[in-house]
């Protein structure tokens, strides 16, 4: 029987979601504290993320992983909306929590058992009436901390894996403290091979990835074209690395583009598409092979999302 994996447009075989963005935000509604001390994670036109949804698609991209969780301002019918602008697309959508700081006291109030039973409903039923499944399970934690706030969250997201058997997607903020939310998560009982952790190229540290990648972890590389966090020849010359030494099979590529600012349908870049029209063609420059590109882009999130242990 084929394997499916729930979309917000209906459920999907997992073998026929190729080009992956593993980590991605189109709709974000930033708590009002938020958008106050930085207006710029309004990302909250529908049209232009439809528009940009599309030119994603036409560079090839099949599949993408709507990370927007419910502290950062998730509309799942937004982003349904937008979904059904763009149906060659497969969108999915996350359940659990961003990290502690966008929460707040919002995470000290949080009780943990009604936390883990609205997960696993967002997982089985549905996020409240929509009928939308969430297919992964987010949880973050703060730089160079892995306080009693951000242990709450991975409980959390490894008590729904769990109960679910939904894939975790973790942020690190900065790239920092991956090693250790792997250590807590795999206490709480989650497979290696079911945690991605996210924004790991903002810490180009080799022994460290290399660890992760031998353990099993898939990595999340999600910053290329934002120069602010190093200049894309490092992540190439990085990525390059990793795939020459045998750790190609464990890294999933995103962009992350979660500020109007990085969208080009709203004056800005680098856009939705830079990790295919741009990143990509400089990993072949850099040598990389097509196999190793293919298994970035389609086999690994594939792997991962579909709960292979290959």
């Amino acid at each position: 029987m084929t394997r499916t994996i729930p979309t917000v447009l209906g459920e999907a075989p997992v073998d026929q979601l190729g080009v992956v963005d593993y980590h991605e935000h189109l709709y974000v509604l930033p708590p009002a504290w938020l958008h106050r001390i930085d207006p710029d994670f309004a990302l909250s036109d529908e049209e232009k993320s439809a528009t940009e949804l599309s030119r994603w698609a036409a560079a090839g991209g099949r599949t993408l992983v709507e990370m927007t969780a419910p502290d950062f301002g998730r509309d799942i019918e937004a982003v349904r909306r937008i979904a059904e602008r763009v149906p060659q697309v497969y969108v999915l959508v996350t359940t659990g929590f961003n990290r502690p700081w966008y929460m707040g006291r919002w995470v000290y109030e949080l009780d943990e058992a009604d936390a883990i039973r609205r997960a696993v409903r967002e997982i089985t039923h549905g996020v409240g009436e929509t009928g939308i499944r969430a297919a992964v399970i987010k949880a973050g934690t703060e730089y160079n901390m892995l306080d009693e706030p951000g242990r709450k969250l991975l409980r959390i997201a490894a008590a729904a894996h769990r109960d679910t058997g939904a894939p975790i997607i973790t942020h690190t903020t900065a790239g920092t403290m991956g090693p250790e939310q792997v250590a807590y998560l795999s206490e709480q009982g989650v497979a290696p091979h079911r945690i991605c952790l996210s924004h790991m190229d903002r810490n180009l540290d080799f022994e460290v990835h290399a660890s992760l990648a031998r353990a099993g972890l898939f990595l999340g590389y999600d910053c290329a074209g934002k120069s602010k966090y190093g200049p894309d020849s490092a992540r190439v010359a990085f990525g390059r690395q990793m795939v020459h030494a045998g750790y190609g099979r464990q890294i999933l590529l995103g962009n992350d583009l979660g500020r109007p600012s990085y969208w080009v349908s709203y004056g800005g870049g680098p856009g939705l598409d830079y990790v295919l029209t741009r990143f990509v063609p400089r990993l072949r420059e850099a040598g990389v092979p097509e196999d190793a590109i293919r298994d970035l882009l389609v086999n690994n999130p594939r792997r991962f999302l579909g709960g292979a242990e290959d």
